[in-house]
């Protein structure tokens, strides 16, 4: 005579080890894990997009690769952050040179023939000009 064996396992036991078997087989057909780390990398790193780091919906603008754009903006932040501690340092050098330039008769014309030049310019347009000329005495220092 035959017996049956009745064996019941809970829902809560079986869909861990379901759950962990799928993941070991999907990750072993893409190669195992660094395999799948790898691929992932390259493909974030070598994506194309537009110049501000973005994919475009315009596939024409997509010509940098990301990787590349991201170098960039991150050196020019850094070249930026520098630059303007070094001109804040030197800020009050060049001011000194600046007023002596100005101050002298050629520096006087040159500040003179700009403006003209510019006013000029904007008189010649077609469309309206307004010029504001505008001279506040100077302070007593005393």
């Amino acid at each position: 005579m035959s017996e049956v064996v009745s064996l019941n396992i809970s829902k809560e036991v079986v869909t861990p080890i379901v759950e962990q078997h799928i993941k070991n087989a999907v990750v072993e057909a893409f190669g195992g894990k660094d395999e799948i780390i790898s691929k992932v990398l390259d493909e974030i790193l070598n994506k194309k997009v537009s110049r501000e780091g973005k994919v475009s919906s315009y596939s024409s603008e997509n010509t940098y690769r990301f990787v590349d754009v991201l170098l960039t903006q991150k050196i020019e932040e850094a070249v930026r952050k520098e630059l303007e501690v070094q001109i804040t340092k030197a800020a009050s050098k060049i001011k000194d040179t600046l007023i002596l330039k100005i101050k002298s008769d050629k520096g006087a014309s040159m500040v003179a023939d700009a403006l003209l030049d510019g006013l000029q310019g904007t008189l010649a347009s077609k469309w309206a000009s307004k010029v504001t000329v505008e001279i506040n005495p100077r302070k007593n220092e005393h």
